[in-house]
């Protein structure tokens, strides 16, 4: 058996694919199996406490033994395929999703999981965020009025609208200052998930208008194509600092500015 092969049968008894014997591993005091074993409950404890750290409202919301067990049963159910496992966990509310018994009890718990991963994913892209070529806020005032309906305003790429049946940005707010008691988890909320200069990812809730124009500049959809009632909340969202910059959509350029 080549390497290729046998990694890839490794990668499979890890999953209770193939056994131990299929992976070369001798047996004597302990079988193959045995012996894989061992790996396997290495491997699933690693991944499970990678969970851990990513969702932790749910696992505070469920117990720690019943979230271990939904833990084991992702990992098993979503293979590793590359050793870097800062971005590992995709999914665990489709995994949730799965226990009848579990969304019986709390119904929004698959809901706190995509908050929370959304919450990850807010925090990789500010860590892996690259230079963009964009104009920066201040350079505003320095713009023609002909060329304010060509601006189109750019999103941080950690920043991600976000929308729920539930008041998770309450939610969240509420267990990161211990004070749950009162928070009415079944009114909807919607708002944005971004990620500070400290790596701390945060949710801010919105109102409605606002919510729909950060879904508007998620797209980068130049402000003439807006709906001119929620340009109101721009000032706003100005003000929330999840703005990268802005660049121009029209044939208006740096030489027209010149001949002003």
């Amino acid at each position: 058996m080549n390497l290729a092969a046998l990694q890839n049968e490794f990668a499979k008894a890890l999953h209770y694919q193939s056994s131990g014997e299929a992976c070369n591993i001798i047996s004597d005091a302990f079988t193959a199996d045995e012996r894989m074993q061992i790996y396997r409950n290495n491997f699933i404890v690693g991944l499970s406490e990678i969970l851990q750290i990513t969702y932790p409202t749910v696992q505070a919301l469920l117990g720690e033994e019943c979230f271990l067990q939904l833990a084991r049963q992702h990992v098993l159910d979503n293979p590793l395929n590359q050793g870097d496992v800062s971005e590992y966990g995709e999914h665990f509310d489709q995994t949730l999703l799965h226990f009848d018994a579990v969304m019986q009890a709390a119904p929004y718990c698959a809901e706190v999981a995509r908050f929370e991963w959304t919450l990850d994913i807010s925090q990789q892209r500010h860590a892996n965020v690259e230079s963009l070529s964009l104009r920066p806020l201040a350079q505003l005032s320095a713009l023609y009025p002909e060329q304010h309906a060509h601006i189109c305003f750019h999103l941080s790429p950690a920043a991600l609208p976000f929308s729920s049946q539930y008041a998770l940005f309450s939610l969240h707010h509420a267990v990161q200052k211990n004070e749950i008691e009162g928070l009415d988890i079944n009114l909807a909320e919607q708002g944005v998930i971004v990620t500070t200069n400290t790596g701390l990812a945060k949710g801010l809730a919105l109102t409605n208008p606002e919510f729909l124009l950060i879904q508007q500049l998620y797209k980068s959809i130049p402000l003439a194509d807006i709906e001119p009632s929620l340009l109101s909340s721009l000032n706003t969202i100005i003000e929330l600092g999840v703005i990268a910059g802005f660049s121009l959509t029209s044939p208006i350029d740096n030489s027209t500015e010149q001949n002003h």
